[in-house]
């Protein structure tokens, strides 16, 4: 092939094996040689889908997950880099395209979805295989050249090392020759073991942070096609409102706007700047349908009702044994709806493509392959007729998940007939946006004489995120759990006899995901009870846990956590709070002084860890945000609307609340490979807290957020 870029295979059957998906006994050929018909985003000489190398020896390293702000591009190249041996300074990172056949997400059975602490630990081990397989294609080039022998070579520092003559050949010699040698796809046995690495685990700089804060960033909401306008709908300040009668005079005699645009829930205005938009939107005079008679008090009601039900309508999460009839301990409690507080507003474009058949979508996503979805059921075409591409986002934490405003972009265009950006102001979102749904628990707990728990139920009402959106989704032998209400219930404590049940109660608040999901009230609950229960044996509550744990990466981050806050020192309240969650151990102790929280320690088993510092930037984010619940969030409803009108309104902690955060990472055990994080620091800080505050007032808690002033 002279000239010309000869392209390897990344072994599906390696990549399926590293997956864990791989069928026995199955005829599986091809692999990653070809992109299943998207675009190719690479250039230069082409390795794989995930690597390609330019002439001056620069590493094209494609990201399959999406660019949210924490990190994942930087952890993709990085895992790339090391596998490679590539200088990252010398690395270039290029978006994926949707292609789910060939960049979905074994953890997300496939699909291109950055969220739920899926992303490092799902595409781990296929960047490894990636990675590999270029550095085995670099070396064999360097030995056709130099003839060597590629056992004598590794690749270090951008360049194929031969340590017997004390040569080198430089990533940019290799890519400047006609063609590569490509040896064939890589297996895990080709994968450099875990005590050569010297870059992942370590934390470089990101030289891209510098364009976020000078303003270079491009975020969604920063793009717009030449030629196209831009959205603003107005809605019902009440949840399910529509409207009935629209008077848009006013609002068309606006300079810049140019159309009026009634959907089934809102009016869009759409004109040639937001300016004019937004203008356009307050001239509207709109008769709503009338307001339901919703309220939180109501929702609270009906959730602590759907507790005492019997019969049809429990799904069970896990159940061993008959829990004993007569309980030691009956806790109940209830956490509220909770919104998000996202940085970029909710935002989306939609232009018609192939004569108005097809559609472009370009949104500030956490899943294209979600937009997609939207994109062809609202323009009513086939999905490969629908081209979805991510923006960088400014922030997500679950809510770009299902991204509505793709939908709404979709159906204003089509109208139209126009290139549209849909912008959604933060007003509207907090009012009729998606939220975490609010849950009713009841948990009975039954003690042996010895003070050793042999009975345990946990029952939880509330309304799902999956089975609202993706029903298809849902979980368990009988796919009816939603994991979105039952995160965190699978509580690591040993007892002979339990019962883990869950009971939907639709919302009237549209639910969705939130960063912890149900964790952020399920790891709380259990955690109360359990202090309760050790108190109520007169155990220290740490000891009384360690006599019921079985996993000892559990039982070393919780004495580790113990130790970092002085767990046990005279005149000082600490509570604490464990878990295992996306496959981490995680620990936090909080200590209380009077009213006030004064520190919070957490020790955490991540497994493999990539870049650190976003690593423990991702678990400190996660514990101020538990701070936050814990002392300070809810969104209220009356009459059928949310009391809210913007940021001010919600309730969320200030710096005074928040006290110093030491975290520790336990060291990663052989070869193991990255563990979730993204979420890991919210649901032991809100129960860490609570409990320390239940230590140090000595009354129990009921209710978040906590009524500690």
């Amino acid at each position: 092939m002279s000239g010309a870029t000869k392209r390897s295979r990344l072994s599906r059957r390696a990549f399926l094996a590293s997956a864990g998906v791989l069928t026995v006994g199955a005829a599986l050929g091809g692999g990653y040689a070809a992109l299943s018909g998207a675009p190719n985003p690479l250039s230069g000489r082409v390795v794989n889908a995930f690597v390609a190398i330019w002439a001056d020896g620069t590493v094209q390293c494609v990201c399959p997950a999406q660019d949210l702000g924490q990190g994942a591009p930087m952890a993709m190249t990085m895992i790339l880099a090391e596998e490679i041996g590539a200088d990252l300074a010398r690395t270039e990172i290029i978006a994926a395209p949707r292609d789910a056949s060939t960049y979905g997400n074994p953890d997300f059975a496939g699909r291109m979805v950055t969220a739920d602490s899926k992303t490092t630990r799902g595409y781990y081990p296929v960047l490894r295989l990636a990675g590999a397989e270029a550095r085995m294609a670099l070396i064999a080039t360097a030995c056709r050249q130099r003839e060597w022998a590629a056992a004598d070579c590794r690749t270090e520092q951008h360049a194929v090392l031969h340590p017997p003559s004390g040569e080198r050949m430089s990533f940019a010699e290799i890519a400047a020759l006609e063609e590569l040698t490509l040896p064939g796809g890589a297996t895990e046995r080709d994968l450099k073991r875990s005590d050569m690495f010297t870059l992942v685990g370590s934390s470089p700089a990101d030289p891209r942070h510098l364009d976020i804060v000078t303003g270079r960033k491009k975020f969604g909401v920063d793009q717009r096609p030449q030629g196209g306008l831009i959205a603003i709908l107005a809605r019902s300040p009440h949840l399910g409102g529509a409207p009935v009668a629209v008077n848009d005079r006013a609002a068309k005699a606006i300079a810049g706007v140019e159309a009026v645009v009634k959907l089934d829930d809102a009016v869009a205005v759409v004109a040639r700047n937001t300016w004019s938009a937004l203008r356009g939107r307050e001239a509207l005079v709109i008769e709503w349908t009338p307001p339901s008679d919703f309220s939180d008090k109501h929702e609270r009601k009906m959730l602590e009702e759907a507790l005492d039900k019997k019969g049809a309508g429990w799904v069970d999460c896990r159940k061993s044994g008959e829990p004993p009839i007569e309980a030691d301990l009956v806790a109940e409690f209830y956490a509220p709806c909770l919104t998000h507080l996202i940085m970029e507003p909710l935002n989306a474009t939609a232009q018609g493509r192939s004569w108005g058949l097809g559609v472009e979508i370009r949104s500030a996503t956490q899943s294209l392959d979600l937009d997609m979805r939207y994109g062809a059921k609202t323009w009513k075409t086939a999905p490969f007729m629908v081209e979805t591409t991510a923006t960088p986002t400014g922030g997500a934490y679950g809510r770009r998940v299902l991204n509505d405003a793709v939908a709404e972009a979709a159906e204003i265009a089509k109208q139209v007939g126009k290139p549209v950006q849909v912008i959604r102001p933060m007003r509207d979102e907090l009012q009729r946006g998606q939220v975490r749904p609010a849950a009713a628990q009841r948990i009975a707990a039954a003690l042996s004489k010895e003070g050793a728990l042999v009975g345990w139920r946990h029952d939880i009402a509330s309304d799902g995120t999956l089975a609202t959106h993706l029903p298809s989704s849902l979980k368990g032998p009988d796919k009816s759990e939603d994991n979105t209400a039952t995160d965190g219930v699978r509580h690591p404590y040993r007892v002979p006899s339990e019962r883990l049940r869950w009971r939907r109660v639709r919302s009237a608040p549209t639910p969705g995901f939130l960063r912890g999901v149900s964790a952020g009230y399920t790891v709380w609950a259990i955690e109360a009870t359990v202090e309760r229960l050790a108190r109520k044996a007169g155990r220290d509550p740490k000891e009384w846990r360690q006599a019921h744990l079985q996993d000892e990466r559990v039982i070393e981050v919780m004495n580790k956590a113990a130790e970092m806050a002085g767990w046990g020192a005279a005149g000082r309240v600490f509570g604490l709070g464990v878990m295992q969650f996306r496959g981490s151990s995680v620990a936090t102790v909080a200590e209380v002084a009077g009213a006030k929280l004064a520190g919070l320690w957490i020790a955490a088993d991540v497994g493999r860890v990539v870049h650190r510092d976003k690593v423990l930037a991702q678990i400190e984010g996660g514990a101020v945000w538990g701070v936050s619940m814990a002392l300070r969030e809810r969104l209220s409803y009356a009459d059928g609307r949310a009391e809210i009108d913007s940021f001010v309104h919600y309730p969320t902690a200030r710096l005074a609340d928040l006290p110093p955060i030491r975290i520790e990472l336990a060291a990663p055990k052989a070869e193991d490979p990255p563990f979730g994080v993204g979420e890991i620091g919210i649901p032991t800080t809100v129960a860490a807290i609570a409990n320390g505050f239940e230590a140090a007032m000595g009354r129990t808690f009921s209710e978040l957020p906590l009524a500690v002033s």
